[in-house]
């Protein structure tokens, strides 16, 4: 299965020069509990903040979709997102961002894994996103956070 897992606040703000504008532990240990174990999938200038940590995402697949000839040791890369999804559908892989890679993908999604963050934040990055091909089937919401699970209906 197809899945996209990321986070955008009340104003569909997504990021802030190349960052989350926000810090949640509990969104942050959502999408671990979500990822940990499985492949995902970003594009290069999301690999490169998620290297401001040091090294890729433990305990994950990491794959890169990129347009460059950017390489980094022991992570896979991918010049054709569309191609790599398909030849792999099989198996189960997170999209995880960033704007350009989710809005290319979202809708050949089975499930999105949304947190919707009821609050204002700063940043520059807004995802726009056409939900009408998705139910949302889950919601738990813990203060600002709700947590939404969509699946695709055609």
């Amino acid at each position: 299965m197809l899945y996209a897992i990321f986070a955008i606040d009340r104003n569909n703000l997504f990021g802030n020069n190349g960052k989350l504008p926000w810090h949640y532990n509990e969104d942050l240990q959502y999408f671990k509990a979500k990822t940990l174990g499985q492949k995902i999938i970003m594009g290069e200038e999301t690999f490169k903040s998620v290297l401001r940590n040091g090294k890729p995402l433990p305990n994950r697949t990491s794959v890169i979709a990129t347009l460059t000839d950017y390489t980094f040791k022991g992570v896979e890369v991918t010049h054709d997102i569309f191609g790599y999804l398909k030849q792999s559908k099989n198996e189960d892989i997170y999209i995880i961002g960033g704007k350009s890679i989710i809005e290319l993908t979202y809708k050949l999604c089975d499930i999105l894994y949304i947190t919707y963050i009821d609050a204002d934040h700063e940043g520059d990055t807004y995802l726009n996103l056409d939900l009408s091909n998705f139910e949302m089937v889950e919601e738990n919401i813990s203060g600002v956070l709700h947590f939404r699970k969509y699946r695709r209906i055609n």
